[in-house]
């Protein structure tokens, strides 16, 4: 086989190839230029929420799920901070409820005035319960309801007393059937005392429903494809379900608005008001909110790890969509703000 030289014919064959050459490419760019090329597919943006604001969020294991959803969904906007005060076992119910409550009516005193509270309990509440005098009530029992109902209204109360905007999380449609009873009771609860308390409740009974209107453990997503959307338990989430959860309760915090601002405190003043109007001094620009650095997620917690202080700014990397967060096996256990340290887990009882 035979090698062709450009040339061998001659400056006229030279001059022809260049000519066809050049028209070949020529019109090539030509059909290039002519050719629509098609847009990228535009990616869903999370909701924005308004600058500066901070968002607590407030609960168990299922809480604990929902802001690993907030955190995938916000951290591309550091100008909002999301604290971690969910727990792992926590409970309205439960034995150490008097310790809970002093700690979160400390994060809360702490949080300061305004901002956002999330919240959802649920969990590890389907079981009896103590009041404050050590006297036992079977779960769903009158006096059950009244001394869970108390507890629900206390932390409402509390949040509003600090004027911060509520989003109470009811619970979702649960795989066992008496499991899911319990879970229809108590989430009728949490709606009816957040009426009470000007928060913002939101609904997830009537969600994630397969066509029979039944407990569904997939879904598909935006591009068609099966994702797990329940855990094994038939209780949580699976990281892409606290996802979508998240995208529900941005949703709610945007519906209601900017949090109620502090009233203003006026100094008190020995001389008496000036006869004329005086202009209005200007409104101090608000403090910047630091940037939060995520820190790495611990994936065990030793037996004798000291109690964690919470800080406003300890934002833990959120763990990765293939793993369940907020699940009952502990997920994140030790990493977050408020746990103080170990994963706090317990079988439900169905009486004291």
């Amino acid at each position: 086989m035979g090698f062709i030289r450009f040339g061998s014919q001659g400056p006229s064959m030279n001059r022809r190839f260049v000519i066809v050459f050049s028209a070949f490419f020529g019109l090539s760019a030509a059909i290039a230029r002519a050719e629509p090329v098609a847009p990228p597919a535009a990616v869903p943006q999370p909701p924005a929420t308004p600058a500066g604001v901070t968002i607590s969020v407030y609960g168990d294991s299922l809480a604990d799920g929902v802001w690993s959803g907030l955190y995938e969904r916000l951290k591309s906007q550091p100008q909002t901070r999301l604290v971690r005060h969910s727990q792992l076992g926590a409970g309205l119910t439960r034995p150490d409820y008097a310790s809970w409550q002093a700690e979160t009516a400390r994060q809360i005193d702490e949080a300061g005035e305004g901002g956002y509270a999330v919240i959802m309990f649920g969990a590890n509440d389907m079981q009896g319960v103590r009041d404050e005098n050590r006297k036992g009530y079977l779960f769903k029992s009158p006096g059950w309801t009244n001394v869970y109902t108390q507890r629900i209204d206390w932390l409402l109360q509390t949040l509003k007393e600090h004027h911060v905007t509520t989003v109470w999380v009811g619970l979702p449609v649960m795989r066992k059937p008496e499991t899911n009873d319990d879970a229809k009771f108590m989430t009728g609860l949490y709606e009816t005392e957040a009426g009470k308390y000007g928060a913002v409740f939101l609904p997830l009974y009537q969600d994630y429903l397969d066509a029979d209107g039944n407990f569904m453990a997939r879904i598909d997503d935006s591009r068609q494809k099966s994702q797990q959307l329940r855990s094994d338990d038939g209780i949580h989430f699976t990281g892409f379900g606290y996802q979508l959860v998240a995208g529900k309760v941005l949703t709610r915090l945007q519906l209601a608005g900017a949090p109620a601002a502090k009233p203003a405190v006026k100094a008190a003043s020995a001389a008496p008001p000036a006869p004329a109007p005086m202009a209005p001094a200007a409104s101090p620009a608000p403090a910047p909110v630091p940037a939060v650095t995520p820190a790495a997620v611990t994936t065990s917690t030793p037996s004798d790890a000291p109690i964690a202080k919470p800080m406003p700014a300890d934002l833990p990397a959120s763990p990765p969509i293939s793993q369940q967060p907020g699940a009952a096996t502990g997920a994140a256990a030790g990493s977050s703000i408020g746990s103080r340290g170990r994963a706090l887990m317990a079988t439900p009882a169905r009486q004291l």
